[in-house]
């Protein structure tokens, strides 16, 4: 080492190689830090999912699978997830407060608004916002009125009066409109001028329309059977609420004892103001001829005159007998009794045996009345029919009354030659009946035809109907009879040569159905000049007419004609 000016030495330079080992001994190590961290960072990765934080989900991504913060939360979904305060950013909008919550928040609205969508509470993702509290017009209060009201928002009020005649009773006069978009507070109640029930005066009617209000009249008018006294005969209901004081009143009218008739009752309540009624009815065993039975107390204080006359009853007037029925005459005035006949007949002979024992009832106003008995030929009977509101007895002998034959059907009638019809009595019309019909056919010119049938007939029709498939050129004889009483009618049918008729109505398997008669071989010469009469001999009358005869004569070789013959 050389020394320096001013008693400096100068320094030997040192070597470089010593330093660069020295660095690369230092990046040795840090560099194998790294590539360990890296393989524990690869091993880590396998399994992301399982790192992900408790507020975060694993999605996937451009393939790999990475942690995200759950809606409501920030953070790097694995080591961290913090809630998210939305309330900061003034998501609720006007006039409505925030409420933070635990990943999310929710929205109220201030007093006086209310939420579009009606709820108390509301996100505002859906467009809902709080508008102002509108409680619309205010209600209607009977017998009110109330002014317009400027505003009806929340807190705003309305103010309610009484009606002209009407008066406040009780309650609150002002509504409020709170915050549930409704009135409240008014409950006022307003009550009409009202005098209450009039005045009541004895033995009156009143005319009135029930109103009770200001101005309102009542009419009074006495009853019938009193008087009026006094003036005037109303009274209003004045501003006072009440009704003036009137001196009107009734006075009763009496008519006194109703006068007494002979062989009468009098029915009578013991009353004899005006319009009281007294009735009158005979005595058992009497009655009236008169036309009015009652007398009503009248006006002027009296009871009205009567023509009613008691005069004693008659039965069993005029008896006379006509076989089967007895009939008399009875005398109880034009109003009639519901007179009650017991009826009794015993049959005569080695023992007397009663046979019938009936009641009956005939109308009231019936003045002749007629029994008819069931009787039979060639017996004897004694009859007792006791008349019983009046204890009156009638007693006959009848020896061997003559009995007419029951007649269930008349008016017969032929039409379309093979149809019958008739009537049936009023008195079997109400159910069916069964008939009995036997008829036999012949004819006068072929002995040896016969054409018989019998069968039932049942109908419930009143003008029953029957046809019947019978052969041209017959006759018949008909016996129609009924199947539970001896009464029948034969008819006789005439059924014409030419003709066929079907028949409506005809019982299965029961009619026949014989062929047409041949037609009768005639016999005559001719001869040349004059055409040679022809004589023919009419049947008797009970086979029926001959109405025409139909002859083909050949007049020459080529044509022929078909010459009719009448007969009369």
């Amino acid at each position: 080492m050389n020394p320096g000016p001013a008693g400096a030495t100068q320094a030997r330079p040192r070597p470089r190689f010593p330093l660069l080992l020295l660095w690369a001994l230092l990046l040795l190590p840090r560099y194998s830090e790294e590539e360990k961290k890296r393989e524990n960072t690869r091993d880590v990765l396998l399994d992301v999912c399982a790192t992900c934080h408790a507020n975060a989900t694993c999605v996937q991504k451009d393939g790999k699978d990475t942690c995200e913060c759950n809606y409501g939360f920030i953070g790097n979904g694995r080591t961290f997830c913090h809630d998210k305060n939305e309330c900061l950013s003034g998501i609720c909008g006007e006039h409505a407060s925030c409420h933070n919550t635990q990943g999310g928040y929710y929205c109220v609205c201030h007093v006086g608004f209310q939420a579009s969508n009606k709820h108390k509470i509301f996100i505002p993702n859906d467009g809902t916002k709080c508008i102002v509290v509108d409680c619309g017009p205010p209600p209607s209060i009977p017998n009110t009125l109330s002014v317009p009201a400027d505003k009806t928002t929340y807190g705003n009020q309305v103010l309610y009066t009484c009606q002209p005649n009407y008066v406040l009773e009780s309650g609150n006069s002002t509504a409020v409109c709170n915050t549930r978009g409704q009135w409240e507070g008014a409950d006022v109640v307003c009550k009409e001028i009202d005098c209450g029930k009039p005045p009541w005066i004895p033995n009156t009617d009143i005319i009135w329309d029930n109103s009770t209000t200001l101005g309102s009249t009542i009419y009074y008018k006495c009853k019938d059977g009193f008087q009026s006294f006094g003036e005037p005969n109303f009274s209003q209901c004045k501003i006072s609420r009440k009704w003036e004081n009137i001196t009107f009143e009734c006075k009763e009218i009496t008519c006194g004892q109703p006068p007494v008739l002979s062989f009468s009752n009098m029915i009578w309540n013991g009353t004899s103001q005006l319009g009281s009624t007294v009735k009158y009815n005979c005595m058992k065993g009497f009655y009236s001829t008169g036309t009015k039975s009652h007398s009503v107390c009248t006006r002027n204080g009296s009871w009205e005159m009567l023509d009613l006359r008691c005069k004693k009853v008659q039965d069993f007037v005029n008896v006379t007998w006509k076989d089967p029925c007895v009939s008399w005459k009875r005398h109880y005035g034009s109003a009639g009794v519901n007179e009650t006949y017991q009826v009794t007949v015993w049959m005569l002979g080695n023992e007397s045996k009663e046979m019938t024992d009936m009641l009956i009832k005939p109308p009231a106003t019936e003045m002749a009345v007629n029994v008819c008995l069931q009787l039979h030929q060639h017996t004897n009977y004694t009859v007792k029919i006791i008349a019983d509101s009046i204890n009156l007895l009638l007693r006959l002998r009848i020896y061997h009354p003559v009995i007419e034959k029951t007649v269930v059907f008349n008016n017969i009638s032929i039409f379309n030659d093979t149809c019958i019809k008739w009537q049936r009595v009023p008195a079997r019309t109400q159910s069916e009946e069964t008939y009995l019909i036997h008829l036999e056919g012949l004819r006068w010119y072929q002995k040896e035809f016969s054409h018989e049938m019998i069968f039932n007939f049942t109908t419930d029709s009143w003008n029953p109907e029957l046809c019947l498939n019978l052969s041209s050129g017959s006759n018949y004889t008909v016996n129609i009879s009924t199947a539970d009483i001896n009464h029948s009618i034969l008819i006789h049918l005439s059924i014409p040569l030419a003709g066929h008729w079907e028949t409506p109505q005809v019982p299965s398997g029961i009619l026949l159905n014989p062929s047409d008669p041949p037609s009768p071989e005639v016999e005559f010469m001719s001869a040349q000049g004059f055409i040679p009469l022809l004589s023919f001999v009419k049947a008797e009358g009970r086979n029926g007419p001959i109405r025409s005869l139909a002859f083909t004569l050949h007049i020459s070789d080529t044509q022929e004609h078909l010459l009719p013959f009448l007969t009369k």
